[in-house]
């Protein structure tokens, strides 16, 4: 072989092997951007809960607050 031949396989396989870095860059790029969303949408459901907890335990309150001769106002 060729050292012209020699130099353009390995400048070849040094690009195969950018580009497998690439890939696997992205590839772990994509899986935190989908963590980071899950853990995301996470927080958000745990907030959605937590506040209609607040508002069941409020109204519930509301309830055992009132007095039974007075009309019930929510």
């Amino acid at each position: 072989m060729s050292d012209e031949h020699e130099r353009d396989r390995t400048m070849a396989k040094e690009k195969e092997e950018e580009d497998a870095e690439d890939v696997d860059e992205a590839e772990a790029e994509a899986k935190e951007a989908a963590r980071e969303q899950r853990n995301e949408e996470i927080e958000e459901e745990v907030e959605r809960k937590s506040e209609v907890r607040e508002e069941e335990a409020a109204e519930q309150e509301n309830v055992d607050n009132h007095r039974d001769d007075e009309p019930f106002e929510s």
